[in-house]
């Protein structure tokens, strides 16, 4: 009975205060380069928490497929936002260049779009709620329009999570 109610104090507690926000961990595809940006504050107790911008070169296409991690590894799951940015980096002559991009949660579209060349073609993920029962977080990308020239594009992911927090 008492052990039943530390784990109710808890986790009670934890959802009161922040439940643990859950990071897509890679698991196949083209790999990522991580670098991390810096810091941010991350809750009450936390000074900061490190920003990281995963990074892709792609000349076609690709899809990267993330596991969901969190605080208490997969067994204990909130529903949540999906955190981040999108945006891309043309090598070559681009002008005009386009990028579609998709992300699913497990086998169901969650967000997609389009980065181009002009300024500001940036896309946050639209903040789609990943439901709690996700295992995998799949991220693709394509040209949409390629001109001659345009080599190639880099897809950078800043930083990516799925926010289970109440504040």
């Amino acid at each position: 009975m008492l052990l039943v109610a530390i784990v109710a104090l808890f986790l009670g507690g934890g959802i009161a205060l922040k439940g643990p926000d859950r990071w897509p961990t890679y698991r196949n595809g083209p790999e990522p380069r991580i670098s991390e940006l810096g810091s941010e504050p991350c809750g009450p107790v936390e000074d900061g928490c490190a920003t990281y911008r995963l990074s892709w070169v792609v000349t076609g296409e690709m899809t990267t497929v993330f596991r969901l991690d969190g605080l208490f590894g997969s067994w204990l799951r909130w529903d949540g936002t999906l955190d981040g940015v999108l945006h891309a980096d043309f090598h070559g002559t681009c002008p005009g260049a386009t990028v579609r991009w998709g992300i699913r949660a497990d086998t169901r579209a969650v967000a997609s779009g389009t980065l181009s060349t002009v300024p500001g073609g940036r896309a946050t993920a639209h903040e789609p709620t990943i439901p709690g029962a996700t295992d995998t977080v799949t991220l693709t990308a394509a040209w949409g329009q390629r001109p001659p020239g345009c080599d190639s594009f880099t897809l950078n992911w800043d930083d990516p999570e799925i926010n289970t927090g109440l504040f």
